[in-house]
């Protein structure tokens, strides 16, 4: 779904989520004090690849209705950039504190979160974005059905009084 105000707050909760992170670990806090930030980090780093993903292949209705697509394709590439920052400057922390290990543990946990997010939330938001889209044809094309259906009548009607035989006196 390419969405402005989805892509903002996700890019939000991921800068907010780092920043925190950063002051804990400047405060002396150990990684494990650390996880529930680095999991909400997570969540909103998918959440942007997932716009970024969908950005380049956006439904017509997500053309029509949220705006210009080369502009949330800029935000998402934009927001995409920011985040790469991220994680490499937390690949670095965790290089140095605790060893390649920790890193591509983490990388495993991120793919872990990932796979999970897109079986639950993406998965389901598809859906509902087919079923949106669908709705949408189907109403148009009853509206498109009632019009054809109401001119064939007033057609048909004005036929009658035409040829119909005028009444004698």
């Amino acid at each position: 779904m390419i969405d402005p105000i989805t892509l903002g707050a996700a890019v939000t909760t991921a800068t907010t989520c780092y920043k925190t992170f950063v002051s804990m670990v400047q405060a002396g806090k150990e990684l494990e004090d650390c996880t529930a930030t680095l999991g909400k980090w997570m969540g909103a780093v998918s959440d942007i690849d997932n716009i970024h993903k969908n950005s380049h292949n956006p439904s017509t209705f997500d053309k029509l209705f949220n705006g210009s697509v080369q502009e949330v394709a800029m935000e998402s590439f934009a927001a995409m950039k920011k985040v790469q920052k991220q994680r490499e400057d937390l690949k670095n922390w965790l290089i140095g504190h605790y060893g390649l290990m920790a890193y591509e543990d983490l990388l495993r946990e991120e793919g872990r979160i990932r796979k999970a997010r897109q079986e639950a939330i993406y998965a389901k938001a598809e859906q509902q974005k087919m079923i949106r889209d669908y709705t949408i044809m189907g109403i148009a094309a009853l509206i498109g059905f009632s019009a054809l259906g109401w001119m064939i009548w007033l057609i048909s009607k004005s036929c009658l009084l035409y040829t119909s035989p005028s009444p004698r006196d």
